[in-house]
């Protein structure tokens, strides 16, 4: 970080910061502050910056606002990087195993969704839209399955991940397919350009780290980086995968965050479907091949392998909890 540019433009003085996973807490004569360089244009952070503006200003008190510099400016751009500063938020992490604290946080994203009506984006902001797009980005992504296998064969050397990824390959290559011809079944169009009408968009990183806690019981949603244009269906699927992933698929827990999602914002027998849809796609198994064939991450094969492996161990019962789901 460029201290003295950070101290003139927001108009505090550093007096020491630590780094906390991927942001720095630091120490202002001005309070504690939360600094964070993104890799995002500054046209795209307008779109968010905008967005979590729009959300409190229509009642959805769980989340933190930007800070702007002394001339009015919402970040600093440095290169293909910005920085963004908030306030720092003395809280704990949501833990999803912690009943009374998933139901917070499942309260929480319903309440984001039910404010995120209504926003229009400004003109000088690029948000990622991705209203009635997941049938082609799934059907994309099953091509780029295929080409993964085609790089296996093409391969010299044959490593334990490529053996592990081959041999499953094909099953989930026919469930990304399934849950395609589950979208062109449902009311996804439908769907999606009622979610376009409103206004609706989502957090799109419902991680159970991005839920914070506060000592008195207040819940709040943090680093919109993700944030797309798109129906609240993603964001309600993606919360029960992150609680039925690695071995605990369990319906009852599916149903309970629905039913309690339900209770705040309604959700519909056509949007279920949708919901399902979204389930269905193997997304952990694409992406960690993408990681590996494509991206080239700089991680051991050991981490890949376990990625890999906690993946294929929940085929079965994954498999078995869509079929009751």
């Amino acid at each position: 970080m460029d201290i003295k540019l950070l101290e003139e433009l927001y108009g505090f003085r550093i007096q020491g910061y630590e780094k906390n996973k991927n942001v720095y807490k630091t120490e202002t004569d001005k309070g504690t502050k939360c600094i964070k360089r993104a890799h995002m244009s500054q046209s795209y952070f307008q779109f968010i910056f905008t967005a979590v503006k729009h959300l409190a200003e229509n009642g959805f008190e769980g989340v933190i606002p930007y800070n702007r510099t002394l001339d009015g400016r919402i970040c600093i751009q440095e290169d293909k990087y910005i920085y963004y500063v908030v306030d720092w938020l003395e809280s704990r992490e949501c833990k999803f195993k912690k009943a009374d604290e998933l139901k917070m946080a499942i309260n929480a994203a319903a309440n984001l969704h039910r404010a995120s009506v209504g926003y229009v984006p400004p003109v000088e902001a690029k948000p990622r839209v991705y209203y009635n797009k997941w049938t082609d980005k799934f059907s994309r992504k099953c091509i780029e399955l295929l080409e993964f296998s085609k790089a296996i064969e093409e391969k010299d050397f044959i490593s334990e991940f490529d053996e592990i990824y081959a041999k499953h390959l094909s099953f989930y290559w026919n469930q990304g397919k399934s849950s395609i011809d589950m979208l062109k079944n449902s009311s996804y169009e439908e769907v999606s350009l009622q979610s376009k009408e409103k206004g609706e968009f989502c957090h799109h990183d419902m991680a159970n780290h991005n839920f914070l806690i506060t000592p008195d019981n207040k819940t709040y949603i943090i680093d919109f980086d993700y944030c797309i244009m798109d129906t609240r269906l993603h964001d309600i699927a993606s919360i029960i995968i992150r609680n039925m992933r690695y071995g605990l698929w369990d319906t009852r827990k599916a149903y309970f965050i629905l039913d309690e999602y339900n209770k705040q914002y309604t959700i519909s027998d056509k949007e279920l479907n949708v919901i399902k849809a979204f389930m269905t796609f193997p997304q952990d198994f694409w992406q960690v091949g993408l990681q590996f064939y494509v991206e080239n991450q700089p991680w051991s094969m050991d981490y890949f392998l376990m990625r890999l492996n906690r993946i294929v161990d929940d085929r079965e019962i994954r498999e078995n909890f869509l079929k009751e789901f």
